[in-house]
């Protein structure tokens, strides 16, 4: 076929620097691979020996306690003495309750910076580039965990362990981890077209996983020695992945090339370069612009959210799945207090979710997915909703068997139910895609994070007082957060069940694309 004349130098062009554009993809892709992989190996190297090391200061101060009031069973004469002896004092009412208090709160408060910054970042790093605000990212990560270790290991008998709170603080610098992953993304989105996007951040994603599955297990091991030498090794981590940064592009100016300029942009520079010698009270002139500018159309292109009741349902079933999955931070302290187990042993059963969530990623889904289309003719959001429903059905049977577990078997079983039910989350946000414009679904990813934030801030004190109430209760009830994190699930799907399916918001051939990217 004789190709077009119009359209020969422009494919000439693309073909002259495909190669070039194709590598240097792939490059951004590996270093916010490798990125993402340090940073949280870090996170999860640290997790488990950071609970112990809160428990361990719990108990010790809980002991100190009953020793000075004389009603301890550390040393005092108890030969004369009828005070029952408690064979494992660190697996008490109180020190339990209190640790769930401490790690439930510091969860939620380290939500609360990236909820009130990711916007300002965001806009930030349309003005200074991806790159700075991604390294302030790191730093804020970076002191936040310095500020434990102080609390916990250099002046543990000096300050209370409820300041390990304050290191939310220090996320202000950056927004903590919604805005690294959100930058993350930006960059990645940056330089891979549409059709090729959702394949990169599954990629992505699954260095998160791996990162997962390798750092719990090392973590374990490095505990038998030493709870301090994992918590510091993850701290170190982190720092470490701080130097890929240094190897990224700045495809910012490449992506303003692409934006159409505002008209009045040139009338605006030379005034400021007559009237404003500093940069930085252009920058703040800009961002208040910014803001003024944006605010009035982000109401405007919100009500179609709330005009749709499916989309408010979808929106309605990402807050409560979040605050259901949140249930699984309490995962390790309920193992150790149930079946007595150390927190290295517990920490297992993370490694075990990855794998299986990897598997469920990587293989069952695009497996089922495909098994939908070509034998039960089920296409688009008809294959979403039916995935979401039956994904949602095994979130709330795992749930439930982890709360019933009699024995570690049976806990493990309940688990593994439970992570390949995790796809629930990533075939409900493809349905809620579906529901929509196309140029709606930015706005709609917005306000699913912010539902997701606000559905964070509230499971951690939530499940932390849940914790303790089963304690109290004894028994079975001990596992209250997760059977709590089945009635949530169950709102949800029945939500998904009761979604009609009308003619799609989207065109055919875009009804296919959802994103694979969990909230």
């Amino acid at each position: 076929m004789p190709p077009n004349s119009e359209t020969d130098p422009l494919l000439a062009i693309n073909a002259t620097r495909s190669p070039t554009r194709k590598s240097n993809k792939f490059l951004i892709l590996i270093v916010c691979s490798i990125i993402t992989l340090l940073t949280d190996f870090g996170i999860f190297m640290s997790n488990t020996p950071q609970t112990a090391v809160f428990e361990e200061i719990i108990c010790r101060n809980y002991q100190a306690n009953l020793h000075r009031a004389g009603t301890g069973n550390v040393t005092l004469d108890l030969g004369t003495a009828n005070i029952p002896l408690d064979p494992n004092p660190c697996k008490s009412e109180t020190v339990q309750g209190e640790l769930a208090i401490v790690i439930g709160y510091k969860d939620t408060f380290d939500v609360i910076p990236g909820l009130l910054l990711s916007l300002p970042y965001g806009i930030l790093s349309d003005r200074w580039g991806r790159k700075p605000v991604l390294c302030l990212c790191l730093l804020g990560m970076i002191l936040g965990e310095f500020w434990v270790i102080i609390v916990c290991d250099i002046w543990s008998t000096y300050i209370p362990l409820r300041m390990v709170w304050l290191s939310s603080l220090f996320k202000i610098i950056g927004g903590g981890d919604p805005v690294i992953a959100a930058i993350v993304c930006v960059i990645i989105a940056d330089v891979f077209s549409e059709d090729e996007r959702s394949t990169a951040l599954f990629r992505l994603n699954s260095a998160v996983i791996l990162a997962e599955i390798l750092a719990t297990p090392i973590s374990a091991y490095l505990m038998t020695s030493s709870l301090m030498l994992p918590f510091l090794l993850g701290v170190g981590l982190i720092i470490l992945g701080t130097i890929p940064v240094l190897f990224l592009p700045e495809k910012l100016e490449d992506m303003k090339v692409k934006q159409p300029i505002p008209e009045n942009w040139d009338q605006e520079t030379e005034q400021n370069t007559e009237n404003e010698r500093p940069e930085q009270q252009r920058a703040k002139k800009e961002v208040r612009q910014e803001f003024t500018r944006q605010f009035p159309k982000f109401i405007g292109s919100t009500r179609f959210i709330w005009s749709d009741s499916n989309v408010c349902i979808m929106i309605l079933v990402s807050f409560v799945t979040v605050i259901g999955r949140k249930s699984t931070n309490l995962l390790l302290q309920y193992v150790s207090k149930k079946f007595d187990w150390s927190f290295a042993r517990s920490s297992l059963l993370i490694s075990l979710r990855g794998i299986f969530s990897l598997f469920t990623y990587s293989i069952l889904m695009p497996t089922l997915s495909t098994l939908a289309i070509r034998n039960l003719n089920l296409h688009g959001k008809y294959k979403d909703h039916a995935m979401s429903k039956w994904s949602g059905v095994l979130s709330i049977i795992g749930f439930a068997v982890i709360f019933l577990a009699p024995t570690p078997a049976i806990l493990i079983i309940g688990q593994i139910i439970l992570s390949i039910g995790s796809s629930f989350l990533i075939t409900t946000r493809s349905l809620a895609t579906s529901l929509v414009l196309p140029d709606h679904i930015g706005t709609l990813y917005s306000a699913i994070a912010i539902t997701q934030s606000v559905g964070v801030l509230i499971a951690g004190p939530l499940f932390a007082s849940l914790f303790r109430l089963g304690m109290h209760l004894e028994g079975a009830w001990i596992g209250l957060p997760f059977l709590q994190a089945s009635l949530f699930f169950a709102l949800a799907v029945t939500a998904i069940w009761r979604i009609p399916l009308g003619p799609s918001a989207r065109c055919v051939n875009q009804e296919d694309h959802g994103p694979f990217l969990s909230g």
